[in-house]
């Protein structure tokens, strides 16, 4: 029998969720990390919020000609300090190195900091890049995907929730087993429909993750951010502005699907018997203000500021070994109708797991995808 290596940290994060002390009571001496980030007039350059993972801050910017001489401001976790200072300004012309060190002197981490234009790419001929991150957890190793801009720059509007499968991750891999990306839920493949591609895989998350109600982390991939909390449905914050002057007319795509074995309801009834995958694209209204200006993972198609709704059907959720194509236009829904005076954000969503907010899936199930086009009137 395999045994199962449990480091301590990932124990006091679980525990964080029902206690509130372990971690908290570290933090205070023990930890440098960057936990938010702005600028001055924020709603006037930036996309969205700025993209914080283990040692990068990416600050999207919209579409202008303006300076990359910023003041950046960060809040870090308690007692911390950073280097250069906080408010400081640097020209971004280049991504800046900052160095966080913890309060008690003992610990520091070297995140990147980069200005990035995002061009809000309409063919995402994708994804043919992804990096490596490295984690707090020692042997995680996971993909984050990202765009090059005309400028080379790297932007990076796809998420994943990698991030929240690498607290357990250390507590589900096997003895002689590594965490190497492919682990993880969602990983970068090399044969994709044209050059790379990506793998969406429903995962286990064991004993410590069914004891709080997530028994399973179906792979996923969404323009958005990942921000890991709790409930684990609110950690999906779906959603970029969308900066055309016309409404989106359709997504198209290529994918293969294979349903895991056993489909096992876990928290919420489900009129499924097997498992299938699940794809969708949403354009909602910008929140005003914009402070929370995305939808997390429990919106259930019925948010009032969705305005227009294009998801797969039974037509494309069908198991299938080649490459094949979908194409899903987009419907107004709630009577509205789009207005180019008004700000939109927009989302695609896929999923290995249809019912994967609900945690009901089946552990196995793979589904593959390539070059993701959101298709635009070139009216402009």
């Amino acid at each position: 029998m395999k045994q199962r290596r449990i480091y301590p940290w990932v124990i006091c994060f679980m525990l964080l969720f029902s206690l509130g002390s372990c971690i908290k009571e570290e933090a205070l001496n023990a930890e440098a990390d960057i936990e938010g980030a702005t600028i001055a007039q924020s709603d006037q350059f930036l996309k969205r919020k700025p993209s914080i993972d283990n040692n990068t801050v990416v600050f999207p910017l919209k579409r202008f000609t303006g300076s990359y001489v910023q003041s950046p401001e960060f809040v870090l976790t308690p007692g911390a300090t950073i280097e250069p200072k906080s408010g400081t300004q640097l020209d971004f012309t280049e991504p800046q190195k900052y160095t966080v060190t913890s309060e008690d002197g003992a610990w520091s981490k070297t995140y990147t900091v980069s200005f990035v234009i995002d061009e809000g790419a309409d063919l995402y001929s994708a994804f043919e890049y992804a990096e490596v991150v490295d984690t707090d957890n020692p042997e995680g190793h996971y993909h984050k995907f990202y765009e090059l801009t005309k400028l080379g720059q790297k932007t990076y509007s796809w998420a994943t929730a990698n991030d929240g499968y690498n607290i357990l991750a250390a507590t589900l891999v096997g003895e002689g087993e590594k965490l190497v990306p492919s682990f993880y839920p969602t990983s970068q493949i090399n044969d994709g429909y044209i050059g790379k591609g990506a793998r969406l895989v429903t995962k286990s998350t064991g004993s410590l993750g069914g004891i709080f109600g997530t028994p399973l982390a179906a792979g996923n991939l969404f323009l958005g951010a990942f921000q890991t909390t709790f409930p684990t449905i609110k950690s999906p914050h779906f959603g970029i502005l969308y900066e055309e002057k016309t409404a989106p007319l359709a997504i198209k795509g290529f994918f293969k699907y294979k349903a895991g074995e056993k489909f096992v309801v876990n928290n919420k009834p489900s009129s499924l018997t097997k498992d299938t995958w699940d794809g969708y694209a949403l354009l909602f209204e910008r929140a005003s203000p914009p402070n929370d200006d995305f939808l997390s993972g429990d919106h259930g198609f019925v948010d009032k500021r969705i305005v227009a709704i294009a998801r797969v059907g039974a037509k494309e959720q069908i198991e299938t070994n080649e490459w094949t194509a979908f194409s899903l236009p987009f419907s107004f829904v709630n009577g509205k109708s789009f207005d180019p005076n008004k700000e939109y954000m927009y989302t695609i969503v896929f999923s290995s797991s249809k019912e994967g907010d609900k945690f009901n899936g089946a552990v196995g199930s793979t589904l593959l995808i390539d070059e993701v086009e959101l298709v635009v009137d070139d009216v402009k």
